[in-house]
């Protein structure tokens, strides 16, 4: 009984782990956290190519213990941040998570990430499809911000 529970639940986490060709990830990355930081923030474009729009429920990383969506706003001239649900990509469209926007949070890995590190980000949309992207870390330099970014691994 305890192998048909197993090969049915194998069978079932295998279903959703087909990426959906119509969402593509496009500059991504992740801010590098200043020692002692509790929390990291990573952005990237989502575009949607396919003819439906599609919503992201939630993010996974094996290199993180959770992974959230927020979104930053300003509200009567204060700055404010809150959890989201859902995002919606539309048919066509893209949605670019970005500082001072919708962005991802993450608490701090148990190891310090570095320029070369490949970390793997899940995108879980509603339907079950995850769009399983690897990237490796870089760094950028923006005026005086120093950023650890994640593009494509090749």
């Amino acid at each position: 009984m305890k192998a048909l529970i197993m090969a049915v639940l194998l069978y079932a986490w295998s279903l959703p782990a087909t990426a959906d060709p119509a969402i593509l990830v496009e500059n991504a990355w992740v801010r590098e956290a200043p020692p002692g930081a509790q929390m990291m923030s990573a952005y990237m474009t989502v575009k949607n190519t396919g003819p439906d729009d599609v919503v992201l429920t939630s993010v996974g990383s094996p290199a993180f213990s959770m992974v959230m969506l927020h979104k930053s706003e300003i509200v009567d001239g204060i700055a404010r941040m809150s959890h989201q649900d859902e995002l919606l990509i539309p048919a066509g469209g893209s949605v670019e998570l970005k500082p001072g926007s919708f962005h991802l949070m993450m608490p701090t890995p148990d190891q310090r990430l570095r320029s070369g590190d490949r970390v793997e980000f899940n995108l879980i949309f509603a339907g079950g499809v995850i769009n399983l992207r690897k990237y490796r870390s870089e760094e950028r330099r923006v005026g005086k911000e120093c950023r650890t970014g994640w593009a494509a691994a090749q």
